[in-house]
């Protein structure tokens, strides 16, 4: 079962050092909401509480009076007859030669309008517009480029970024239709960030050039009207009950009969449900139960969507759906049980080190499994050893698809989704991404078999997102089969593009695991022919 929130999670004393930190700067800023307010501090934890851990990265110290600004754009989407909520604000100029840094923090003086880009200096800026009369600045570049025709600065050689914060409650393909509303109004996407809170609502930040003027006020109207015109997104407020109606209905009436499931002992627990070990119709199974504390519209339209995978897929190495229940109170799945656990365990807590040969096979039936979902749309979006159960014969058999997703013909998806220490960069940033980003974390599950080590244990999981932000990858021992340690180095590459699908991934393998089999197999005629000798000689 995925216990990706409780992974993902910050260390408290951590996060309790960023939400200092912005409060400190806040009140040494003069904000008077932080100065006048006696519980500012537990304002801040309240928001920062309803967001991701991803969050307390990019939205910190150095960002104070953008979270502030985020809290009262949420407060304001709280409100279902403003959805959905736009802000606009121009940040800085920047060469067209170059691109602006990715995450990079808008300059403290943005919203005066004289903010520059960090490649464009002051004095750089300065001779550029020498001569120039600068009254409201965008206004004075014009008049001044119109006046000096002889001058070798013009308007075409640098950009204007704006920044476009929307907010809205979150519904599947609201990215991608967000991302055609601003390429409508011919907007360049240079960066963006989304978050979603644990009541449902999104925060998407979008970094923006195209905008020629540092004036929003009609950039805010031409989204506001593009978006009432568009169908699918003015109906970006509907509600997830909405969704849970509409999956519901997909899924139908269950033949299964929840009076023939008998249930026995708890085997384990995740971040919203627990696994009981069980028999249905004299078959043993696992079932899987959203916990009461737990039910509610999110946690249902999970559930639902991962009861949506499961009954359309069947393979080897995919865990066998047998029912579900949804009308009932307690929602629950049933699906076949697996003696041997999930491999996290296997390898962690049981101390196993593996022989090659086995290594290989148990990768092997993963990669046949992903390049069995991937062939069928299907991104798992979360695959980790925790996942990847172990049965009889030790075949391994993937599960837990809460948070996995039939891949979009309208794109690519942008939403971080998954658990830390196996996440994709491009989930990390918060790029847009696809089933690569499954290759990714499929590296990481194939570094653990060889190492039956815990991945970056040294570090919390938001210090390993920051490594693999920053280029890092676990070390691979020297010992490790040479093609096998080559083979990791490509699934986790940092361009997905080069990353090999799993087709290749399973051929590769099978390639690797071919000659170690018929060794194996030499050896053992050899000692076989040598008994049948020791035999006739002691006749």
């Amino acid at each position: 079962m995925a216990d990706s929130d409780a992974e993902s999670r910050w260390p408290p004393g951590a996060a309790a050092d960023v939400r200092r930190g912005v409060y400190d700067r806040l009140r040494a800023a003069g904000n008077q909401e932080a100065l006048s307010d006696p519980f500012f501090d537990r304002v801040l934890e309240d928001h920062y509480e309803r967001l991701p851990a991803s969050y307390y990265i990019d939205l910190d110290v150095n960002k104070a009076e953008d979270v502030l600004l985020h809290r009262r754009i949420l407060a304001e989407c709280a409100d279902p007859d403003n959805r959905p909520v736009f802000h606009a604000r121009f940040l800085r100029y920047l060469r067209k030669d170059k691109p602006p840094e990715v995450g990079s923090a808008p300059n403290e003086n943005a919203n005066c309008g004289c903010s520059l880009a960090p490649n464009l200096s002051n004095g750089e800026f300065e001779r550029m517009m020498e001569g120039f009369s600068l009254g409201p600045i965008r206004e004075g570049v014009d008049e001044a480029i119109s006046a000096r025709r002889d001058t070798q600065i013009r308007l075409h050689e640098i950009h204007l970024l704006h920044e476009i914060i929307f907010s809205s409650v979150d519904k599947p393909k609201f990215l991608s239709q967000l991302s055609t509303l601003l390429s409508d109004l011919g907007l360049n996407i240079r960066d963006a960030h989304v978050f979603f809170t644990t009541d449902g609502l999104c925060l998407a930040i979008f970094l923006v050039d195209g905008w020629e003027t540092e004036e929003t006020d009609g950039l805010l109207q031409q989204l506001k009207e593009t978006a009432k015109r568009n169908p699918s997104l003015s109906n970006l407020t509907s509600s997830a009950s909405e969704r849970i109606s509409e999956l519901q209905e997909k899924i139908g009436e269950s033949e299964f009969d929840r009076d023939l499931l008998q249930i026995e002992e708890k085997i384990a627990s995740g971040s919203s449900g627990d696994l009981y070990r069980g028999t249905y119709l004299d078959v043993d199974v696992a079932i899987k139960y959203l916990r009461a504390e737990h039910v509610n519209d999110n946690s249902k339209v999970e559930f639902l969507q991962e009861i949506m995978i499961l009954r359309s897929v069947n393979h080897e190495n995919v865990v066998r759906f047998y029912g579900a229940c949804t009308k009932q109170r307690k929602y629950l799945i049933v699906t076949e049980y697996m003696a041997g656990g999930n491999l996290y365990d296997f390898l962690h807590k049981h101390n196993n080190a593996l022989e090659l040969s086995l290594i290989l096979r148990i990768a092997i039936g993963i990669s046949k499994g992903m390049d069995y979902l991937h062939q069928n749309n299907i991104i798992h979006r979360d695959l980790k050893s925790a996942n990847l159960l172990i049965g009889n014969g030790q075949i391994v058999k993937i599960a837990d698809f809460g948070v996995s997703r039939q891949r979009s013909q309208e794109g690519d998806m942008t939403a971080e989704t998954g658990t830390y220490r196996w996440m994709a960069p491009e989930v990390i940033n918060h790029k847009p991404y696809d089933h690569k980003a499954d290759v990714f974390s499929f590296a990481i599950v194939l570094w653990e078999l060889v190492t039956s080590k815990v991945p970056y244990e040294n570090l919390t999981p938001l210090q390993a997102a920051l490594s693999v932000r920053q280029g890092l990858r676990l070390v691979i021992p020297s010992g490790v089969h040479p093609r096998l340690s080559k083979l990791i180095q490509r699934c986790w590459g940092e361009n997905p593009h080069t990353r090999p699908v799993f087709s290749e991934i399973t051929a590769e393998l099978e390639d690797i695991l071919r000659p170690i089999q018929a060794a194996s197999s030499s050896k053992g005629g050899h000692r076989h022919t040598k008994q049948k000798i020791q035999m006739k000689s002691q006749r």
